[in-house]
């Protein structure tokens, strides 16, 4: 679900000085026999044209390969310690949050469009590996901030990051490579080799591999987790049979395989409940209803382990008769870098990234543009739920003799000495649970432009773009979000054991596994309603017009007016949220379930579907003036609309009306004023920017 933030305007602003000393030193120009040191100048392609940075009148942030070794951003997530009003976090489930100016994606549905849109050589990216993959052989990284729609093919309201990779050089051999050992039997290799087909054409191979033990420490298993194992490869052919047509094809894979975190530890200020309120006394039942497992504190404070009564698990495991109360009594490992955990997480990631792209140039001022891709991606994180172990056993029983209660009988039959047998976690007399999260993906792209580079004071760039996108394949055994616990197997084998009692009839097991002793095994099929499951299987199909005039009124006096419609349509099947569910012989849990009495769009065909429609651009000037005092200075102000597409909701159980089956999309009006500034003979830079979201 997403949080509406109605009227809500806000000032910021941002300013950078790059002076000489903190930046590598750029040409160095010959002058009556001196050597002058200036700053130099990333060239960016941020409006489809090459050009200076400090020519841009956007505020964005580029970084070519020198720039990002130098600084060690090694990744996505690095790019915080260099751009102002970014962060990057990651949350419980496999995606993760990259904010621009406080606007990214706080949504935990499938269908949620990214406030960051994140590209490669352009294309857009819905599904994509920013968070693990490192970069190799690239040209240079690009961050726009701010609204975008008219010059980048999806919708942005917070702003855009753009991965350019290096691209073949035609007539010239060329190879690098770079090997790194380091602690914790760190290995890294970097390399590429460009090799020209002639006068014409060239391939360039590049890869990068990443290896390196664990420093988190699993004391349960005793050994070390967080470790990274990944790959990657690309290769770009590229050929230009005349001066008028040229084009390159790309193909990349991506994989992972490790047992890399996907969230941290958790440190908790136990909430102990309490059994009177008020002088009266409080029911155990009302107790586990109103434990919050931990509380407020700060940091110095949470010492403790979360009380598991609060938990889905725990509380469960008690109505199941396994517990009495909290099964985490011990006192918690500060270390953050020791867990406890049955089984070591586990860490698959995997994309293969096809890109191709052909330019034309119709005329000497008319240039056209064709670029396209195709996208496949698949993640699966399995960790322990709270990454601490429990240090009190289920009850046993077993001392009861038999035929004195029936119900100690049906217990000791089903949990023999407190032993809970679970198709996944296998069998255990303690509280384990764990969660899964995870899917796979495929997306095309076709994006054309229409370019000029006319003589005279106006020119345009034209464009129009497709996008198919589909997540989620529910016969996957990977896919969607899974808490898996053997507290919630055990209730489920009780409520089957007494015909259904408990939840109104059987409710199957998962049938993934036969191997009682294994522990998490990875055949979970989701066929079962021991655990709690959600899947969202989801389908985007997007179009949109978009361009940009500009006209030059003066020599330094520049309008821009840039013009989008979107066309978003959305579809996510219907499989309900499914926990402790019974089925009738024969039911098919994984199909989706028509929703009674709800119209087609709504979900009556077994479907939920939103449409949106929507027409947004911006407008501004920029002014190059000629002062005295700088060398050169570029002066913009410009107003934008930002558009983000609504979605639909996470699934609910069947026949629930808990929320709103979808959400609306989102806006933003941003107002934004800047200059950029080069001073003191090219050896200093200052640029500024204030802006104002009414969001």
């Amino acid at each position: 679900m997403t949080k509406n933030r109605d009227s809500k305007c806000v000032w910021l602003a941002g300013a950078s000085v790059l002076a000489m000393g903190l930046l590598a030193p750029a040409a160095v120009a010959q002058e009556d026999g001196e050597s002058t040191r200036t700053l130099s100048t990333v060239t960016v392609t941020t409006q489809k044209v090459e050009e200076s940075i400090q020519d841009v009148p956007i505020a964005v942030s580029a970084f070519d390969e020198e720039a990002l070794n130098r600084l060690q951003l090694t990744g996505g997530p690095d790019l915080v310690k260099s751009i102002p009003n970014v962060t990057f976090t990651k949350g419980n489930f496999s995606g993760y949050n990259f904010k621009i100016r406080g606007i990214g994606v706080d949504v935990v549905a499938q269908s949620g469009d990214a406030g960051v849109g994140i590209h490669q050589n352009d294309v857009p990216l819905t599904a994509n590996r920013l968070f693990e993959a490192e970069f190799y052989d690239i040209e240079r990284v690009e961050v726009l901030r701010g609204p975008q729609g008219t010059l980048y093919g999806r919708n942005a309201t917070g702003g855009v990051f753009n991965l350019i990779t290096a691209k073949p050089v035609l007539g010239e051999f060329q190879a690098d490579a770079a090997l790194t050992y380091g602690n914790h039997n760190t290995f890294k290799a970097k390399g590429m080799i460009n090799v020209p087909l002639g006068d014409k054409a060239a391939l360039r191979v590049a890869g990068s591999l990443l290896q390196r033990d664990g420093y988190v420490k699993n004391v349960v298993t005793g050994n070390d987790i967080d470790d990274r194992d990944l790959s990657s490869i690309r290769a770009t052919f590229a050929i230009e049979p005349t001066d008028n047509l040229r084009g390159w094809v790309s193909y990349e894979h991506f994989e992972e395989d490790d047992s890399r975190l996907r969230s941290g530890k958790q440190l908790c200020k136990k909430d102990p409940g309490f059994d009177t309120f008020a002088g009266i006394a409080v029911s155990a039942a009302d107790q586990l209803y109103t434990s919050q497992g931990c509380v407020d504190a700060p940091l110095s404070q949470s010492n403790e382990r979360v009380n598991s009564q609060a938990t889905l698990g725990g509380g469960l495991g008690i109505a199941a008769g396994l517990l009495n109360g909290d099964a985490f009594t011990a006192p918690v490992i500060r270390d953050l870098r020791k867990i406890e955990s049955a089984f070591d997480p586990i860490y698959q990631a995997d994309q293969d990234l096809i890109t191709w792209k052909g330019e034309w140039n119709v005329t000497d001022s008319l240039l056209f543009t064709y670029l396209g891709s195709h996208n496949e991606t698949n993640s699966h994180s399995v960790e322990d739920y709270n990454k601490i172990a429990p240090n009190v056993a289920f009850n046993d029983l077993s001392g009861i003799p038999a035929g004195i209660s029936p119900a100690a009988d049906l217990y000791n039959a089903l949990f023999p000495g407190g032993v809970v047998s679970d198709p996944e976690l296998g069998a255990s007399n303690v509280f384990r649970t764990f969660d899964s999260s995870g899917g796979g993906s495929e997306q095309d792209s076709h994006e054309i432009r229409l370019q000029s580079d006319f003589d005279g004071p106006f020119n345009f760039n034209l464009g129009a773009i497709k996008v198919d996108f589909e997540a989620i394949d529910p016969y996957d055994n990977h896919a969607g979000y899974y808490v898996l616990s053997n507290t919630l197997t055990a209730l489920t084998q009780f409520n089957n054991a007494t015909g259904g009692g408990v939840f109104g009839g059987i409710v199957p097991l998962d049938s993934g596994s036969t191997d009682l002793n294994g522990l998490f095994n990875d055949t979970l099929n989701g066929d079962g309603g021991n655990y709690f499951r959600s899947l969202s299987p989801y389908r985007l199909d997007s179009t949109a017009v978009f361009g940009e005039a500009y006209f030059d009124a003066t020599d330094s006096l520049k309008f821009t007016l840039g013009l989008r419609y979107t066309d978003d349509k959305k579809e996510q099947d219907v499989i309900p949220t499914f926990l402790f569910t019974p089925q009738a012989p024969g039911a098919d849990p994984l199909q989706p379930q028509p929703i009674v009495g709800a119209s087609p769009d709504n979900g009556g065909d077994g479907s939920l579907n939103t449409h949106d429609k929507e027409t947004t651009g911006r407008l501004g000037v920029d002014w190059k003036p000629d002062f005295s005092f700088t060398d050169d200075t570029l002066i913009y102000g410009f107003y934008s609309k930002g558009y983000k597409g609504g979605g639909i909701n996470p699934p609910q159980p069947a026949g629930a009306g808990l929320y709103d089956q979808t959400f609306k999309p989102e806006f933003v009006d941003s107002y934004e004023i800047g200059t950029k500034n080069s001073i003191l003979d090219g050896t200093a830079q200052l640029n500024v920017t204030g802006f104002m979201y009414d969001y």
